[in-house]
């Protein structure tokens, strides 16, 4: 494992050396080989075992020093709380890929926190990674899991993890913020220049590589949500210091995949008003932007960030039009549009399951809806809509049954449901890990069939249902 120390190099005013702090009985328990073929790690290898796990000094081993608005109010000071970044690796496309160990014990941005994770957390997020990886989302990613026999009190004692985490970059919008109301133009001039270098090189052929960088910015954010919407994902804790300057979804902690279609759904029960509901998350992902932007007020004009945050809307509605047509197997936007509002506001009213609907509508044949049919109550509102829609399908070149094979890759049969983390989770407690690796098979490859999964293809029990994931997820 060879790494390197670009985010180190940039100084003492952008981080606080730390080091990985061992848990007790610390053990290896899951380890991402596919990803680490790809950034060639080999876990085998003793150097790496010892680095990973703690027992060996990183010299330019750090935390990084950021700001944020949360849930709407600013912070000036936030940090990996509990994070350590060791340092940055070659991918096998030439790329630099951050690795970051979440759970390694109190930094100096802990404000009084144990700088721990708990094994739940660590497997919701690796589970997340992965299913996210799989469905086409950038995503940060799991590399390597570790449990041990170390308690960790939060609501009650649980058991210690750390979970070694893979991004392009964990530059947040925070960062800028950080700087930008700290007076700090120095160092803000240095994280402009270092993400320039590292995640969007390209732009600096162009006249204006700031402005060019921001464009592309604010295109990878929206289409990341449009993303997230088609897929019926929500985030949960949606702040300025969880959002990635390059538009991949990290810090996964009370997320949730949507079940019953409710558009206001909250999966945080932290989020006691309802601000990032799903149907929200469009209009928060440009309420942080704006905030983003702000901190370039004295490198650009007003009308050229206005000009950018423009660029959002027409970017995100593009993304998710296409996304729905192909998840409905339409190829118009007119279509769509004809089609799509009625569909939504009758899953609302019949409560019906997102994705169990779209998979079901992957596989129905011309003139056999029955299938769909016995989801609803309300059967001739369906059938009135079907019969609309398979107008629609079959006024366009590609047959149906084409069309339908087109639908089921994009339209998955496994998505990672609350319970189905909570069973893997609880096996893993009690140091079974057989059920978090069966659920990772079919969620690493969810538009396939799997027959021998079929269990974990089916809706909640209503106690599943009722499961409560909240920020200490």
């Amino acid at each position: 494992m060879k790494l390197e120390h670009n985010y180190a190099n940039l100084g003492a005013g952008f981080s606080s050396k730390t080091q990985i702090q061992p848990l007790i009985e610390q053990r290896l328990v899951e380890f991402n080989q596919p990803l680490a073929a790809f950034l060639s790690v080999d876990i085998k290898s003793p150097l790496t075992k010892s680095l990973l796990c703690g027992d060996k000094v990183i010299p330019d081993a750090l935390s990084m020093v950021y700001a944020g608005h949360q849930f709407g109010g600013f912070s000036p000071q936030l940090g990996d709380g509990r994070g350590v970044l060791l340092g940055e690796v070659r991918g096998a496309n030439g790329l630099l890929y951050d690795l970051h160990m979440k759970g390694a014990g109190p930094t100096p941005y802990s404000r009084r926190g144990d700088g721990r994770a708990v094994l739940r957390s660590c497997i919701r997020e690796y589970l997340a990674g992965e299913a996210m990886t799989a469905l086409s989302v950038p995503s940060s990613r799991a590399l390597a899991l570790y449990d041990s026999r170390q308690a960790v009190y939060r609501e009650t004692p649980e058991a210690g993890a750390m979970l070694l985490r893979v991004a392009q970059g964990h530059v947040r919008f925070g960062h800028f913020e950080y700087f930008f109301y700290q007076g700090k133009q120095t160092e803000l001039d240095q994280l402009i220049a270092y993400c320039l270098t590292h995640f969007y090189p390209e732009c600096q052929a162009t006249d204006s590589p700031l402005e060019s960088m921001l464009i592309e910015v604010v295109k990878r954010t929206a289409r990341m949500i449009a993303k997230w919407q088609a897929l019926g994902f929500q985030h949960g804790v949606m702040n300025t210091d969880n959002f990635s300057i390059t538009g991949e979804t990290i810090d996964y902690g009370p997320y949730g995949f949507m079940e019953d279609y409710e558009p206001d759904w909250v999966c945080n029960h932290s989020d006691h008003e309802g601000r990032y509901a799903f149907s929200r998350q469009p209009g928060v992902g440009l309420w942080n932007l704006n905030c983003l932007m702000r901190c370039f007020s004295k490198h650009l004009e007003k009308d050229q960030l206005i000009a950018i945050l423009q660029c959002y809307e027409p970017e995100l509605q593009t993304q998710y039009d296409c996304l729905m047509m192909e998840k409905m197997g339409l190829n118009s936007s007119r279509q769509l549009h004809d089609l799509l509002p009625s569909l939504l506001t009758l899953l609302a009213a019949e409560k019906l399951d997102y994705s169990v609907f779209f998979r079901l509508l992957s596989h129905i044949k011309q003139d056999h809806f029955d299938t769909l049919l016995d989801e609803v109550v309300d059967r001739d509102r369906l059938a009135q809509w079907l019969v609309k829609y398979q107008s629609a399908r079959l006024d366009q070149p590609l047959n149906w049954q084409k069309t339908s094979e087109r639908m089921l890759q994009v339209n998955p049969k496994f998505i990672l449901r609350n319970y189905l983390a909570h069973d893997a989770i609880q096996a893993a407690e009690h140091g079974d890990y057989l059920p978090f690796r069966r659920l990772l098979n079919v969620l690493n490859h969810p538009f396939e069939e799997h027959p021998e999964s079929e269990y974990l293809a089916q809706r909640p029990p209503s106690w599943g249902k009722s499961l409560e994931v909240s920020c200490s997820s």
